[in-house]
C-alpha cells in the first residue's frame, strides 16, 4: 500500500476550484476566521492534499497511507518541508468531515516499525469531485497535470539515515538546475501503463547524497523506481512501447577499472550453486559494508529480509539463510572476484554509486540539451521510447568519456544489455546499428502481470525507503 504522494502538486483549474470549495467549507465552521495570509496557506496545502488524493482514484485505485503524527509536521521533528501543519489540518478535516475514511489503523510491525493509517476516498468525496471532473477524459487531464511540488528540495544530503543541512558546493547550482529542468520536461509527455494514465510526479527525481559527503552516493530517486523490472517494460511514453538498457555488472566492472585490471568475460554475479539475484545482493552488501570481514551477520539479516526475491528454479536456497550458507557464499564471491577482493568491506559501494550517478547526470544532460525526448533512469538502467535508441547510445558513449576524463581514469567500454516486451518495427536492426557491442538482448514474454497491475502499484515504495536501502549495509548488525 503506497504512502501519500507528498510531492503531488497541480495548477489544473479543476483542482483549484475544488480546493476553493473545500477550504471555504472548512473555514466556515470556525468561529474565528484566519488571516488572509493563513487562508492562502490553507488553500495552497489543500491543493496538495487534493492532488495526492486524486492518485487514489487514478493509479492507486484503493487506499493510501497518510501519517497523521503531529511530530512529523511540527518543529525540529518535521520530516521535510512538505510536512506542513496546514496540510495535516487539511487531512484531519477531510477525515472528520467524511471525505475520506480510515481503512486500516496505524500499527507496529514485528520489528517495532510504525505503519501509518490507511485511508480511502468516500462517496461524499466522489459526489463533490464529480462536479469538477465528471468524465474520464477530464480525470486523465487532471492526472497528467499532477507534477512535483515546487516547494520540495531536489538535493538531499544524508548521514546515518537522517537529513543534514546541504553544504555549499561549487556545482550545487548546476545539480539543482538539471533536476528542475528534467522534472519540468516530464510534464511534456504522456505516461501510461496498461491504459492507465500515470502522473509525471511519480517519475520526478531527487538526488540524494550519503555519509554527509557530496562524493558518496548522489543517485537519483523517483517513486516509480519501486516498479518491478517486468512492470517497467509495460510502460508507454506517448503511447510508444519502451525498452530498458542496463549496465551489466557495473559496480564490479568499476572495481576492476580501479584496480587497473581487465574485466573478466564471465558474468560478475553468476556463481555455481547460487541464484544470480542473491549473489548480486550479497556482492552489494560486501562492497557497502565498512567493517572488516567476515560479513556473516549482515548477509544473514539482509538476505533473509527479502528472501523470496532471490529464489529461482535452478538454485534452491534453504528455508532460513544461516551462518553456514552465508560463510560459504562469501567465500565463493571472494574466490570469483579474487583480483578485487581488497575492496570488500571497505564501504566503497557509495563511491561507486557516486560514479554511476555521474554517468546518469551526463545522460540526463544529453537528452535535455540535444533532444526533445526524455529518459527515465533506475540508477544504471535507462528506459526510453524505442525510437530513441540512437540518442541513448550516443548519450552513454559521451557519458563514459566525460566521467572517465573527470575522474582521470581510462575509458571503459560499457557492457550493456537490452530488454523489451513489445517491439516496434526495425527494433532488432536498430539495436544492432546503435548498440553493436551490446552484451545481450532479450524479448521478455508478456506475463499475466498486468492483470495484477493494481497490486503491483500498491507495492511502490517511497523515495526515502529506496534511498535508505541503497546505503544501509554499512554497519554490522547485532
Amino acid at each position: 500500500m503506497p504512502l501519500f504522494e507528498y510531492k503531488a502538486y497541480s495548477t489544473h483549474p479543476e483542482i483549484i476550484r475544488q480546493a476553493e470549495v473545500l477550504v471555504q467549507e472548512m473555514l466556515s465552521l470556525r468561529k474565528r476566521q484566519p488571516s488572509k495570509k493563513d487562508k492562502a496557506q490553507y488553500f495552497k496545502w489543500m491543493k496538495v492534499a487534493i492532488a495526492g488524493l486524486y492518485l487514489i482514484g487514478g493509479y492507486q485505485k484503493d487506499s493510501v497511507q497518510i501519517p497523521v503524527n503531529r511530530n512529523l509536521y511540527y518543529g525540529k521533528t518535521r520530516r521535510n518541508e512538505l510536512y506542513q501543519p496546514e496540510l495535516l489540518k487539511c487531512f484531519m478535516w477531510l477525515r472528520d468531515s467524511g471525505y475520506m475514511q480510515e481503512t486500516q489503523p496505524a500499527h507496529q510491525d514485528k520489528n517495532g516499525s510504525w505503519t501509518p493509517a490507511a485511508y480511502t476516498l468516500t462517496r461524499k468525496w466522489l459526489d463533490v469531485a464529480v462536479h469538477f471532473c465528471p468524465h474520464t477524459e477530464r480525470k486523465n487531464q487532471i492526472l497528467k497535470s499532477i507534477v512535483r511540488n515546487p516547494s520540495l528540495q531536489v538535493i538531499e544530503l544524508r548521514k546515518d539515515g537522517k537529513r543534514m543541512r546541504t553544504n555549499p558546493h561549487k556545482d550545487k547550482w548546476l545539480w539543482e538546475k538539471r533536476i528542475k529542468v528534467y522534472n519540468e520536461r516530464l510534464s511534456y509527455f504522456d505516461f501510461s501503463l496498461d491504459g492507465e494514465v500515470l502522473p509525471p510526479v511519480i517519475f520526478s527525481v531527487t538526488r540524494i547524497f550519503n555519509d554527509g559527503s557530496y562524493d558518496r552516493g548522489g543517485r537519483y530517486y523517483s517513486t516509480a523506481q519501486g516498479f518491478k523490472s517486468q512492470l517497467r517494460l509495460h510502460l508507454k511514453i506517448d503511447n510508444e512501447p519502451v525498452m530498458e538498457v542496463d549496465y551489466r555488472g557495473l559496480h564490479p566492472s568499476l572495481l576492476y577499472q580501479r584496480a587497473g585490471l581487465t574485466e573478466p568475460e564471465v558474468d560478475a554475479y553468476t556463481i555455481d550453486g547460487y541464484p544470480r539475484k542473491l549473489v548480486k545482493k550479497a556482492f552489494n552488501i560486501l562492497i557497502n559494508r565498512k567493517k572488516p570481514a567476515p560479513a556473516t551477520k549482515s548477509l544473514i539479516f539482509y538476505l533473509n529480509k527479502n528472501k523470496k526475491e532471490y529464489v529461482d528454479d535452478k538454485h534452491p536456497i534453504p528455508p532460513t539463510i544461516n551462518t553456514e550458507y552465508c560463510e560459504a557464499l562469501e567465500r565463493a564471491i571472494r574466490d570469483h572476484h579474487k583480483p578485487i577482493e581488497q575492496f570488500f568491506c571497505t564501504g566503497v559501494g557509495l563511491e561507486l554509486q557516486n560514479h554511476d550517478s555521474l554517468l546518469c547526470s551526463h545522460i540526463f544532460d544529453y537528452f535535455l540539451i540535444k533532444t526533445g525526448s526524455v529518459v527515465l533512469a533506475v540508477h544504471d538502467s535507462f528506459i526510453i521510447k524505442q525510437s530513441d535508441m540512437e540518442h541513448l547510445s550516443e548519450a552513454i558513449r559521451q557519458a563514459e568519456f566525460a566521467v572517465a576524463r573527470s575522474l582521470d581514469t581510462p575509458y571503459r567500454e560499457p557492457m550493456l544489455e537490452a530488454e523489451v516486451i513489445h517491439r516496434i518495427d526495425n527494433y532488432q536492426e536498430d539495436l544492432v546499428k546503435y548498440f553493436g557491442s551490446i552484451k545481450s538482448s532479450k524479448v521478455t514474454e508478456e506475463k499475466t502481470l498486468i492483470t495484477n497491475l493494481n497490486t503491483e502499484l500498491e507495492l511502490l515504495e517511497d523515495i526515502e525507503s529506496l534511498a535508505d536501502e541503497d546505503a544501509d549495509y554499512a554497519n554490522e548488525l547485532p
